[in-house]
């Protein structure tokens, strides 16, 4: 995948999780996704597509429980130990306005996505699998509650 491509969701995921829980995520790693546990205990997956759907894929943004409760307690202003029904709706949104922005970065270099509602699931030993869709990009970033990650399965990128 065109760095061009995957810089967008960087630059959005470090402005959102900035802005929304006043912590900034670092930059670990970017690389191929060859694996499919997930890394953490909670993730989103939004479907992004094409008007004329010769672009199709989709987004994941997983978390650790300890790094989403952080986040989450960062933006809410209360403590949230575990995994909730508050938590998973945050991830939700969280996803929600990353791929937004992402995506505005992308119709500027002319690559115009359109984004489904989010799932979110939960749990322990998450299989989210990709394999499917080529190329498959994993973003791991850092935070001080620990760490996340973007998956990025989009076929027929240029």
């Amino acid at each position: 995948m065109d760095p061009a491509h995957i810089q967008p969701f960087v630059d959005a995921t470090v402005k959102v999780i900035s802005t929304m829980a006043f912590t900034t995520p670092k930059l670990r790693n970017i690389g191929p996704w060859d694996k499919t546990l997930a890394a953490g205990q909670v993730v989103s997956i939004i479907g992004l597509s094409n008007e004329n759907d010769n672009l199709q894929g989709f987004m994941t943004l997983g978390f650790t429980e300890p790094c989403i409760c952080r986040i989450v307690s960062n933006m809410l202003g209360e403590e949230f130990p575990h995994i909730c029904d508050e938590i998973r709706e945050a991830v939700g949104e969280l996803a929600n306005m990353i791929s937004g922005q992402a995506r505005k970065r992308l119709s500027a270099q002319g690559i115009k996505l359109q984004a489904a509602l989010p799932s979110i699931i939960s749990g322990n030993d998450l299989i989210v699998d990709g394999s499917e869709k080529t190329p498959r990009i994993m973003i791991t970033f850092d935070t001080e509650g620990g760490p996340f990650e973007i998956g990025l399965c989009i076929n027929g990128l240029p």
